[in-house]
């Protein structure tokens, strides 16, 4: 899973309006200056940018490049508890946490039934986050896009996978999805080259607000710490990696994550990777814990001998993250 768009700091947009469809889009209050003469007191949170909670379980695809194809973890329903979930959404409300809220990890976010209860009550507890869906785009219609929107979503993205991991990204694709949604005739579209591959994008910069399409290059993937089959086998890892120090990842159990890639509900091996309990721990206290901070320190140096997982993960850090 991968990010798009930077996130964090102050925000000074207000409410813009989402000219592709039609729709205002949701902005929220700036962030409190300190008081002046008062020394500024780290944030519980210091450093996170992007937080990706897994609030359900289901995805309705099993991709080769994904542990999902590797696994039936992923094939029946399970929400996270609502408690868990108010819970996480308040503290990172009293955190004043302003970056990307992602309601995604190895699921399916448009296949949950109460997404949009939980949108409420995300723009209700942590009104400062960003609001963001990773689709692969099955279920998605433009009637679909524009309750998001209206929803306080900031960021979408539909990431059409292949059927082979050897097909390469083409902007006909791209163009027949947006004509299967309803949106080719939307204005506003740019068609170009991204990160993962190739991306319609559309983007109310006023307002904070962008769509992308991506047509990916499966062949860029990496191995999810051996649980998913790529075509390429990376070598090991030399650069330094920050997604420990930027981001958080909460499974569909309150389970906090080293990070994303790692998956300790499905792969017996990677159990270790596991931090703690949600519902036991705040997220401060998980965020500061002694195995994220070893994590921290020995990734920043390209030190994976604490987390194997990492020597072959070939993932750059995705803008949110920045």
């Amino acid at each position: 899973m991968t990010c798009n768009s930077e996130a964090s700091g102050h925000r000074t947009e207000g409410k813009g309006t989402a000219v592709l469809l039609g729709l205002p889009a949701y902005g929220g209050a700036g962030e409190a200056a300190p008081a002046a003469g008062l020394a500024a007191v780290p944030p519980p949170l210091a450093g996170l940018r992007y937080v990706e909670v897994e609030t359900a379980r289901y995805c309705n695809r099993t991709c080769p490049w994904c542990p999902n194809g590797h696994t039936g973890a992923r094939r029946v329903q399970q929400l996270m508890p609502w408690p868990l979930l108010a819970k996480v959404a308040a503290e990172l409300g009293e955190a004043g946490f302003a970056g990307f809220f992602a309601l995604h990890n190895y699921n399916e976010p448009l296949a949950n039934p109460r997404l949009h209860d939980e949108l409420a009550l995300l723009r209700a507890a942590a009104p400062e986050a960003r609001p963001a869906i990773y689709t692969n785009g099955d279920l998605l219609k433009r009637d679909g896009l524009e309750r998001l929107l209206a929803a306080g979503v900031r960021y979408v993205r539909v990431t059409r996978y292949p059927h082979r991991a050897d097909v390469a990204p083409t902007e006909a694709a791209l163009r027949r999805w947006l004509a299967q949604a309803g949106l080719a005739d939307a204005p506003g579209w740019q068609l170009g080259p991204v990160r993962q591959g190739l991306a319609a994008r559309w983007e109310d910069e006023a307002a904070g607000v962008l769509v992308e399409v991506i047509s990916p290059s499966v062949a860029t993937y990496n191995d999810r710490g051996g649980t998913a089959e790529v075509p390429a086998q990376a070598g090991p890892r030399t650069q330094p990696c920050r997604m420990t120090a930027t981001s958080l990842s909460v499974d569909y159990r309150g389970i906090v994550k080293m990070c994303c890639n790692v998956i300790p509900d499905s792969a017996p091996e990677h159990e270790r990777y596991a931090v703690g309990s949600a519902e036991d721990s705040t997220l401060a206290e998980l965020w500061s814990s002694e195995v994220m901070t070893t994590w921290r320190a020995r990734h920043a140096v390209a030190d994976w001998s604490a987390s194997p997982a990492c020597r072959t993960c070939v993932q750059a850090l995705p803008e949110t993250r920045r």
